[in-house]
């Protein structure tokens, strides 16, 4: 908060975890400049947008960037990192990764070095349960991650998990003609209109989707 100078810092935390809530409150009585803001548990409430509209009740749109509405955000270990670089010369070399799925023995976090193999973070939580051998294994999360075709190959600075689901169900779906019910237009937390956006896209009009904030 110093270094960039602000004067209010809010620390979100999703209302299914009261306890962390309570505990990190307690940690910065005291600090009028800080407070621990509890966010409702749903996706994606962890995206800079969302975070900035929780805390601040300021809208910005994908266009726009967090100091557009006079706000920085970062995660707990983007400054986990910062300090450690900062006060210690210590360079990022760990991070948590989570190991997730219907199809694994025993789901769980760990504490890992940059450089270590997908496929040896899978045994470590106990591999693929023998009867339950997945059907799509991807990098990161459900949404926003990628498919792997190898688990031999070695996690980055930015990836977090890996999981391994028994039925890929996406692809079991081919996608239907759109009947402009506006379903989507509510449930987007980013405020778009991904029907049109869809149509921008497969008619290959560029400069209209970018125009109605598609990236």
């Amino acid at each position: 908060m110093a270094a960039v100078k602000v004067q209010k810092g809010y620390i979100g935390i999703e209302d299914n975890k009261p306890d962390c809530i309570e505990k990190i409150g307690k940690l910065i009585e005291g600090e009028n400049r800080m407070k621990v803001q509890p966010l409702m548990t749903k996706y994606p409430q962890g995206g800079e947008r969302q975070l900035i509209y929780a805390c601040t009740g300021r809208s910005i749109n994908s266009k726009m960037l967090p100091a557009d509405a006079g706000c920085i955000v970062d995660n707990v270990e983007t400054m986990v990192a910062i300090y450690n670089a900062v006060k210690s010369g210590i360079p990022l070399m760990n991070r948590i990764f989570t190991v997730t799925g219907d199809a694994v023995c025993e789901p769980r976090n760990f504490y890992i070095c940059i450089g270590t193999d997908y496929a040896e973070l899978l045994e470590a939580a106990g591999g693929i349960i023998s009867e339950k051998q997945p059907e799509k294994m991807i990098a990161g999360g459900p949404m926003m991650g990628f498919a792997l075709f190898d688990l031999h190959v070695p996690t980055t600075k930015t990836t977090s998990a890996l999981l391994c689901m028994t039925y890929d169900e996406v692809s079991k779906y081919e996608p239907t003609a759109c009947i402009n019910c506006g379903r989507c237009v509510e449930a987007c937390p980013e405020q778009l209109i991904p029907s049109r956006l869809a149509d921008y896209s497969e008619r290959g009009q560029k400069d209209m989707f970018e125009k109605w904030y598609g990236l």
